[in-house]
């Protein structure tokens, strides 16, 4: 008697925990596409979905190890990935990824999980701090935002490195120091220096595109397009006098600052050139010209 109840708990064992044959496979997604794609078990050499009767399945083999049950076609369990010092735990539920840990070289690199509507994941620097390296969320809700979302990056020591909001298409970096580096949209475009102050602006105003240069934080050049698709570009010109408000902005409309410009102006050379126009020797060329001008009137004038 005794026997032949060891017998049937052996039976019922096996019928319970059957091993699949070394030539099928779970199926799962890369990273990139895991919570986009359904897990199932297929056959390594025709690449073909196989459909298994409703049971518990355990086997390992090749760099997988699994542990399953099968319920009405749907898959849940756990299954383990490893590829050489890379090692990927994973648990399914309805044949979805519902949660994903990745270790490398035995340190946590990504894990991510999955609700209805989203997918998050949060990326490690290598090492045993686990300091945060980025960070986000991707929309699975095929009726809002389907496949994009928010993501950030991060420097090692945890600042802010760099913000991609694919909702509203705005991508922000950031220097060391925390202050913003870039800004760009579908509208705006901004660079600044490393002390937070404008480098430059790019943006559309009453339907006109304008692109703002900046000089110490100060708005030095200012280019545009007008109605006839002509370009018009004005130079300002920083006044520092004692009597008048400092940083006073004013346009210098002279033809002479539109063609000195349009020969030095340089991006790379810029400061140079506005340093030009603050120095005396510019100064001193405007009297040269004057004069000359005054002097040539002398000579070729004959009332």
């Amino acid at each position: 008697m005794r026997i032949k109840l060891l017998l049937l708990l052996i039976l019922m064992a096996n019928l319970a925990s059957a091993q699949l044959p070394n030539t099928l496979n779970v199926k799962i997604g890369n990273l990139d596409q895991l919570f986009f794609q359904d897990v199932s078990i297929i056959d390594k050499e025709t690449k073909k979905s196989v459909a298994l009767k409703d049971g518990v399945y355990t086997f390992k083999h090749d760099n997988q190890q699994v542990d399953i049950s099968i319920k009405n076609g749907f898959i849940d369990g756990r299954v383990t990935v490893v590829k050489g010092d890379e090692k990927s735990e994973y648990k399914i539920e309805n044949s979805q990824a519902k949660k994903v840990t990745v270790y490398t070289g035995g340190f946590l690199y990504i894990e991510g999980h999955r609700d209805i509507d989203k997918a998050y994941y949060r990326a490690y620097y290598p090492g045993t701090e686990q300091r945060l390296k980025s960070e986000g969320w991707v929309s699975l809700n095929k009726n809002k935002h389907y496949g994009i979302g928010i993501s950030k990056e991060y420097y090692e020591d945890g600042k802010i490195a760099h913000i991609a909001d694919m909702v509203t298409e705005t991508f922000t970096d950031f220097y060391p120091n925390g202050n913003r580096k870039k800004k760009q949209s579908p509208t705006r475009y901004e660079t600044f220096n490393e002390d937070g102050t404008y480098d430059n602006r790019q943006y559309t105003k009453n339907n006109i595109r304008y692109d703002d240069y900046y000089y110490k934080g100060k708005l030095y050049t200012r280019s545009y397009k007008n109605k006839d698709a002509l370009e018009i570009r004005n130079i300002m010109k920083m006044m520092f006098c004692k009597k008048e408000k400092q940083n006073k902005l004013m346009v210098k409309c002279a033809y002479l600052n539109r063609w000195l410009y349009a020969l030095y102006f340089d991006q790379l050379h810029f400061a140079n050139f506005i340093d030009f126009l603050n120095s005396p020797l510019y100064g001193f060329v405007l009297k040269c010209i004057s004069k000359s001008l005054y002097f040539g009137l002398l000579l070729f004038w004959n009332p």
